[in-house]
């Protein structure tokens, strides 16, 4: 299941880069066809894909001329595939939490505290996620006032001496909530939120590896004292 998801994942971001393209070769009022192929080639791997993961989404390939049918492919990219990269980074984050509660070297310590690097990352990434929400045309002032609020939540954990390292991603997790479905125009935000997860993992990763450092040098201290 694994293997398949990432395959959908790599396929995603390739579609996404493949539009981007498309945009800048093509005017304003009409679809570029000589992307046609490679926006139908999207199309039947997002059909499959759908097939073998059980996921939803038309069985037909799309109808029409060569304009209808690039527009139907990214419709149904906006209103379908978006929505399942966004359940797939929320559920890796939910996936990665719960097993911190099984592994034992994560059990040593939920507590995190982060040092000027990590932090000074992470307020870097918070505050160009604030601007892309208060310059989004995409949002209206109500979902903008959820986004920012669930931005500042993430922020006050952060700002902490030291917090919970389940809490702050779990508050991560809220704001990918916040955010919602909203296709292609989200997609600077949800990469906001990837660096925000993997920033707050890396502290967490490099506060054990010192923990776990520590031991042996103790374990020898021990031994030193037991020889005199």
């Amino acid at each position: 299941m694994n293997q398949l998801i990432d395959q959908l994942m790599k396929h995603i971001s390739a579609f996404e880069k493949l539009r981007i393209h498309e945009s800048q070769n093509s005017g304003q009022e009409a679809w570029n066809e000589a992307f046609f192929l490679e926006f139908y080639r999207a199309d039947a791997r997002f059909r499959l894909a759908a097939k073998n993961l059980d996921f939803s989404y038309p069985d037909d390939p799309p109808a029409g001329d060569v304009q209808t049918q690039m527009g139907v492919v990214c419709q149904r990219f906006d209103e379908i595939v978006a929505g399942w990269k966004r359940k797939i980074l929320i559920t890796n984050i939910e996936n990665e939490v719960a097993l911190e509660y099984v592994e034992q070297s994560v059990e040593l310590s939920e507590a995190i505290s982060f040092d000027r690097e990590h932090r000074s990352k992470i307020q870097s990434i918070i505050g160009k996620l604030r601007d892309e929400v208060n310059e989004s045309s995409w949002m209206d002032k109500e979902k903008k006032q959820r986004v920012l609020k669930a931005v500042n939540s993430v922020q006050s954990e952060v700002d902490k001496e030291t917090s919970n390292f389940h809490l702050v991603l779990g508050k991560i997790v809220d704001l990918g909530d916040a955010l919602g479905k909203a296709g292609e125009r989200a997609k600077p935000a949800f990469d906001r939120i990837e660096q925000l997860s993997n920033a707050v993992r890396g502290q967490r990763q490099q506060a054990l590896a010192i923990e776990k450092d520590e031991d042996p040098l103790q374990i020898e201290d021990m031994r030193e004292e037991s020889e005199e």
